[in-house]
């Protein structure tokens, strides 16, 4: 695809298709919006984090879903987001500070 910015390294993709969307990516997305302080197509100030909103992942049976660096994560609720945000910041963190050593 051509983009104008780069994306950030770490891409997480919201699935927006028919199942996730009844089933709260709507939710999904305000968690990841309030977690991350980005939008869709926005990329993190940091450059860490990309949100991207996709039609369809295709893991119905798991709605709602996303996938962060192709690694796919279902059955969402916002306590699970909130933590997997979380931990992914720890490993930016985690990561950025072993290059620095």
């Amino acid at each position: 695809q051509f983009r104008t910015k780069p994306l950030g390294k770490n891409v997480l993709k919201v699935c927006n298709g028919t199942a996730c969307h009844v089933n709260g990516a709507r939710s999904v997305y305000n968690t990841i919006q309030d977690e991350l302080g980005i939008s869709y197509d926005e990329t993190s100030d940091d450059g860490q984090f990309s949100l991207l909103s996709v039609a369809c992942i295709g893991c119905c049976s798991l709605a709602p879903v996303i996938t962060i660096n192709g690694e796919t994560h279902g059955r969402l609720t916002s306590q699970k987001l909130i933590k997997l945000m979380k931990e992914q910041k720890r490993l930016v963190r985690a990561t950025a500070t072993a290059m620095q050593e």
